[in-house]
């Protein structure tokens, strides 16, 4: 859970779970729009692609966005994750990015 700092409310979310390629942890996120272009996620989503790179057992981090969202592309190269791959998959284009 995202949440704003001294507030018990909830602004979204940000995990990892097994990508259904089966070749690594995928990271992904979400926040309500109200909070978009606030730097929430990016911030949410560093911590936890710090973790990962920290704990020598964990596999390669992959994210999967389409390459129409620009906000998104934009938010996992900041975080220093690159693209490795383009697919079709949900009915348009998607960017795998690794780090």
């Amino acid at each position: 859970m995202v949440g704003l700092k001294g507030s018990d409310q909830s602004i979204g979310l940000v995990f990892l779970s097994y990508h259904h390629d089966g070749s690594g942890h995928e990271l992904s996120y979400q926040c309500d729009a109200e909070h978009w272009g606030k730097g929430y996620a990016f911030e949410a989503a560093k911590r936890v692609v710090r973790h990962v790179v920290d704990d020598p057992g964990m596999a390669q981090i992959i994210a999967e966005t389409q390459s129409a969202n620009g906000a998104s592309c934009r938010l996992l190269e900041r975080l220093g994750m690159r693209e490795q791959r383009r697919v079709m998959r949900f009915g348009a284009e998607q960017i795998i990015y690794t780090c």
